[in-house]
């Protein structure tokens, strides 16, 4: 029937709410970032994104592509290790660096 509940007025957007909502690529922006220490410095600061300057962004950033980079060269490796193992003839169960360094000795 009738509904006589008061009905509550919505609450205004944060401006990170805002921006998050007004650009599909912010949606998924961190509520906070690590600042890596500088070289006076001793430990990384964890900063809420809505405090964070340009210049902590860029320092996060830094830390976050060194991190990515880190991930990148291993799967590379792990990658290239998984190869070689399969293209010696190594099978599931194998172990894949014996596999791969029996194929390097005979070559």
């Amino acid at each position: 029937m009738f509904s006589f509940a008061k009905i509550k007025p919505e609450e205004p957007l944060s401006a990170l709410e805002t921006l998050r909502k007004a650009h599909c690529g912010l949606t998924t922006l961190p509520g906070s970032i690590r600042v890596p220490a500088l070289p006076d410095q001793d430990a990384v600061v964890a900063r809420p994104i809505t405090e964070a300057t340009l210049d902590d962004i860029a320092f996060a950033l830094r830390g976050l592509e060194a991190t990515s980079n880190a991930l990148l060269d291993q799967m590379y490796a792990l990658r290239k290790l998984s190869q070689i193992a399969r293209d010696a003839g190594g099978r599931g169960a194998d172990r894949a660096v014996d596999v791969a360094t029996r194929a390097t000795k005979e070559r």
